[in-house]
């Protein structure tokens, strides 16, 4: 029997796959389009009703609650309820407006009603009336809905204002002092008790548990991994520093040097991490903790966690013991000390949150916490004290550097730059931190419990989350600045080369890009510092989207940053379509380098047009009144920059008509030398001299310009001669013809001819004249002709002549005598009028050249 064969199993084709991917997007997109179709067919005067409806139910309420005593959580929370009302306005105030736009036209379509006693037709006066009706229904909803989002705004200044007030009663409310009554007795009593309680948990646990062994492994068990995986890290530790130190010490590349320390930043950081991570997860897994054990498990994980991220930061910006990869300018020992003491700021940041604000759960008394508060602002103002005083140190040590003496000598020797803004801002932060370490503790003590809180954790903190994208900033400068210059000019700049490498422009403007998003990002955490909630961060984003009324005119910041931004992404991309063209596409064309600067240029403004057009509709910019403003300055404009504009049309001309190019020779009244580029106003071109000659391209124009090379290399090359009378003509001929048609430069066609120009008082007149295949080497040609002509007469007997002038003196037996009497040098000075020469009244030879000699 034969067996029946089996159906091959096959999986879904990539075909299928792809049409099913494809139409179930499809079908995803319908609906969405469906969805937004319905939403957007809603009656807004029905969306609007239902909305205010709802936001007076909501108000209402938000105001009974506001009657009473408030406290933060409440502000807090009615703040998001408030928030949240203004956001579900804008779009019902949107879609009304979107309707009320088309109604007008269609009435400005109808015309003006007719006047006063005349008639119009009835179905015209019908479509009238029911248009007006129901612009005038857009138009009260929209006042109504304006007049909810004012009220929201009334009851939010109303929050704001009693949120200040309980800060100023924060501040400036006074507790217990340490001074006052048994507060030390009461507060040491209530620590007690809270580490009895989690003993006293522990017990309880204990007790449930039928076997000792199991109860001694679970204690055990975090205690024996936490000292195990202790001595593992130092062991882990002093093994890399075994290695890489011996590494930094070798002459290695600096992108090596950065991959080096971002990965020790990451191990600090990610090691102990893990094991923090490991050794929680096994306690809490060993369920011998209560609820207050386990809060204070968290506090005690948070603050730890605190001075992992503090010594892994602190490392990377202030490496001790790794001067090669520091980024700070500290040394040593300051470096050390720096560190230290912030990790001691870390853990007592995050001692506070577990102890005095109770932000992982564990709560301890008044009196207790008030104890605490004072004992770790005390601790902390001293960490702080020193650690500024460290960096302090090494500043004053950097300013008492003694100079140098031979560059004191020196007059021409630069004088010695003084502080920058950002560096006098900084020592100025660091004295800010300086009197908070002496003001917070007294505060403390003086018993302002909530004074001394903001006073010293709001400017710490602010001063870590600085540090921290300060470090970020310079990690990227660092990785930019160095990995961005290539090798051979970084060897270059190793052996003492004064050129410098030009680093790419797009790599020189991303640590500005992030200088910028670290800021946008620094702003609002630093306002959450300082008492900020997230109501008051989505309202203040709200007044930059919406922006400020100037008149008519609604200015909102959003739209300039889009503008900006939507600018700078099409502009540097048309430099990269620039740099694409003149490297990639353009050279492989056969276009000369003239043409190939025309294009560029071109695809160069045209993309700024571009740019300027698209960012002006994206930012939905009315141009209307700048219009109107710009033509009633027009005049005004084009008396005042007819040059600018001039030069710039002129700038057109040349790139279109290109009577000049970029590599063109060029002669003018002012110079020559080779033009370099043409700008929008000017063209730059390089003289021979290596200076950059500025002319306007208006100039180029309108005057005369000459241009060796502006439509092939080929010149012609003139070379005069003096031969002495009685030379042989045919002969001079002859040597000049062989010396042309010898040189490798010289064209075979045309050839090159020599003329007999004439006769000169004391020789013959001869030039030679050839066509060179480059114009641009025609010094070198005529010396080399001049080498060889030389060479050539000399061994044919050709004389050059030098002019002589004789002098014929009458009286000859006077002038002898009175040089014989009187000596030379006063029979010369009688010839000169009196005065001697200058050579001769110094004592030098009279024959050694002088300083305006000009030889």
């Amino acid at each position: 029997m034969q067996a029946r064969p089996q159906r091959e199993w096959r999986p879904w084709p990539m075909v299928g796959t792809v049409r099913l991917v494809l139409v179930l997007l499809l079908t995803l997109c319908l609906v969405l389009v469906a969805a937004q179709g319905v939403a957007q067919s809603t009656d807004p005067i029905q969306r609007g009703n239902d909305l205010l409806s709802d936001l007076e139910r909501e108000a209402e309420s938000i105001e009974s609650r506001m009657g009473g005593e408030v406290d933060p959580e409440r502000i807090e929370q009615l703040l998001n309820e408030l928030v949240a009302q203004r956001d579900r306005l804008p779009p019902v105030m949107e879609l009304v407006n979107q309707q009320i736009a088309p109604l007008r036209s269609q009435l400005n379509a109808l015309g003006p009603p007719p006047a006063e006693g005349r008639t119009e037709d009835e179905t015209v006066a019908r479509e009238r009336g029911a248009l007006t009706q129901r612009v005038a229904e857009l138009v009260g909803m929209e006042r109504r809905l304006s007049q909810a989002d004012a009220r929201a705004a009334s009851q939010l200044e109303r929050l704001a204002i009693l949120r200040r007030d309980l800060f100023r009663e924060t501040l400036l409310n006074r507790d217990r002092s340490i001074f006052e009554g048994p507060l030390v007795q009461d507060g040491l009593g209530e620590l007690r008790n809270a580490i009895g309680e989690i003993i006293r948990e522990v017990q309880i646990r204990a007790e449930n548990d039928f076997a000792v062994g199991t109860v001694a492994g679970r204690l055990l068990a975090p205690i024996g991994l936490a000292v195990v995986g202790a001595f593992l890290l130092l062991a882990l530790r002093r093994a890399v520093m075994q290695r890489v130190v011996p590494m930094l010490d070798r002459t290695i590349s600096d992108s090596r040097k950065i991959a080096v320390a971002v990965a020790l930043t990451l191990a600090r950081l990610l090691v102990p991490f893990l094991a923090l991570v490991f050794l929680a997860v096994v306690a809490l897994s060993s369920e011998m903790l209560g609820a207050q054990g386990e809060a204070a498990l968290r506090g005690l994980a948070q603050a730890t966690a605190f001075v992992i991220g503090a010594y892994a930061l602190g490392g990377a910006f202030f490496a001790p013991g790794l001067p090669q990869i520091r980024l700070s300018h500290l040394d040593e020992s300051c470096a050390g000390k720096a560190h230290r003491w912030m990790m001691v700021l870390a853990a007592i940041v995050g001692l506070d949150r577990m102890l005095v604000a109770g932000v992982t759960g564990f709560e301890l008394g008044f009196e207790a916490v008030i104890l605490v508060n004072l004992v770790l602002i005390s601790v902390g103002s001293l960490a702080l004290w020193r650690f500024e005083r460290a960096l302090m140190t090494h500043d004053h040590a950097r300013d008492d550097e003694p100079e140098d003496p031979d560059a004191a000598e020196d007059p021409d020797a630069p004088e010695r730059p003084g502080p920058g803004l950002l560096t006098m801002l900084l020592r100025a932060g660091r004295v800010f931190l300086l009197t908070v370490s002496v003001i917070a503790p007294v505060l403390a003590l003086a018993g302002y419990f909530g004074a001394s809180r903001i006073v010293f954790y709001n400017p710490v903190q602010t001063a870590g989350l600085i540090g921290i994208f300060v470090l970020l900033f310079t990690v990227v400068r660092e990785i930019v600045e160095r990995l961005a210059v290539p090798a051979e000019a970084e060897g270059a700049g190793a052996a003492g080369s004064t050129k410098t490498a030009k680093t790419p422009y797009s790599v020189r403007v991303l640590p500005v890009i992030l200088g910028f998003v670290l800021i946008a990002l620094a702003v609002p955490l630093t306002a959450m510092i300082w008492g900020a909630e997230g109501a008051d961060l989505v309202a203040a984003w709200q007044a930059v989207r919406d922006g400020f009324a100037v008149g008519d005119v609604r200015i909102a910041p959003v739209d300039f940053a889009a503008f900006i931004a939507v600018f700078a992404f099409f502009y540097i991309l048309t430099r990269v379509a620039q740099g694409v063209l003149g490297r990639s596409v353009l050279p492989v064309m056969g276009l000369d380098a003239g043409a190939r600067a025309a294009i560029v240029a071109g695809v160069g403004y045209t993309g700024v047009v571009i740019s300027a057009l698209a960012a002006i509709t994206v930012a939905g910019l009315d141009l209307s009144n700048v219009a109107i403003v710009a033509g009633a300055l027009s005049v005004g404009i084009g008396f005042g920059l007819q040059n600018v504009v001039n030069n710039f049309v002129s700038g057109l001309i040349l790139l279109i008509e290109r009577p000049i190019k970029a590599g063109d020779w060029v002669e003018l009244a002012s110079g020559m030398g080779y033009v370099q580029r043409v700008n929008v106003r000017s063209t730059v071109i390089e003289t021979f001299d290596r200076a950059s000659l500025i002319v306007p391209n208006s100039e180029l124009v309108s005057a005369t310009v000459i241009n060796w090379t502006h439509t092939n290399l080929n010149g012609r090359v003139i070379v005069s001669v003096k031969v002495a009378m009685g030379s042989v003509p045919r002969d001079v001929e002859r040597i000049l013809l062989e010396i042309a048609r010898a040189h490798p430069l010289v064209l075979r066609r045309p050839q090159p001819f020599v003329l007999f120009r004439g006769y000169s008082d004391y020789a013959m007149l001869f030039e030679v004249r050839a066509v060179l295949r480059d114009v641009n080497w025609i010094l070198n040609v005529q010396s080399d002709f001049h080498f060889e002509i030389h060479r050539r007469f000399a061994e044919e007997g050709i004389e050059i002549p030098v002019q002589r002038s004789e002098v014929a003196l009458e009286r000859a037996p006077a002038a002898g005598a009175a040089i014989t009497e009187e000596g030379p040098g006063a029979s010369i000075a009688r010839l000169e009028g009196g005065r001697r020469p200058r050579a001769v009244a110094a004592g030098a030879d009279p024959d050694a050249d002088g300083p305006g000699d000009g030889r």
